[in-house]
């Protein structure tokens, strides 16, 4: 039998030695967005909306290393979003190709949900996960669940393996949700 395993409690440690995670400069997205956008099949925003959706708070998008190499190999996009934006999210209203950036919680405003809006993490960068689940278990994040777009058979291979479960509305077809196991009854 196979254990689900539960992205709030995804090991690290063995992704230290193969990969680094760090907040996503400007240089990084232009130089990774035209492999992330082939490997999306071109179902993402555009690279000026990357970049204002990066600016608008730091740990929206992450550039993932190779370790040894130091080469970028991969990116995490996230959207802290407004109460607002977690309101469109569940409505079905939230546009992942051109968020308003109202729905866009800006660095230092309080974030209401966190959504994973793509993740670009071929081979090792996929080692990035649990290093990006650590982040996201600080005091700033660890109670706030995670939606994400299952907009790819692989991305909802591996959203299904950490936890992430269909939202049952016609309204938000593909997304899925992490309910934080710091939010969830005990028993």
């Amino acid at each position: 039998m196979h254990l689900a395993k539960e992205f709030d409690t995804l090991d690290p440690e063995p992704a230290r030695r193969r990969v680094l995670v760090t907040r996503a400069r400007h240089v990084e997205l232009r130089a990774i967005y035209p492999r992330a956008a082939a490997a999306l099949m071109q179902r993402m925003a555009s690279l000026d909306t990357c970049e204002s959706i990066r600016k608008r708070h730091l740990d929206n998008l992450w550039s993932i290393f190779d370790r040894r190499s130091g080469d970028l190999i991969g990116m995490y996009a996230m959207a802290m979003l407004t109460e607002e934006g977690r309101a469109a999210l569940l409505d079905g209203s939230f546009e992942a190709h051109d968020p308003r950036l109202s729905h866009v919680a800006a660095t230092g405003e309080p974030v209401s949900a966190i959504y994973k809006w793509g993740v670009f993490a071929p081979a090792m960068a996929a080692a990035a996960i649990p290093l990006i689940a650590e982040r996201l278990s600080t005091p700033d994040y660890r109670d706030l669940d995670l939606y994400g777009n299952g907009s790819t058979p692989a991305g909802r291979r591996i959203m299904r393996s950490v936890g992430f479960k269909p939202v049952d509305d016609p309204r938000s077809p593909n997304l899925y949700l992490y309910p934080r196991l710091s939010r969830r009854p005990r028993g």
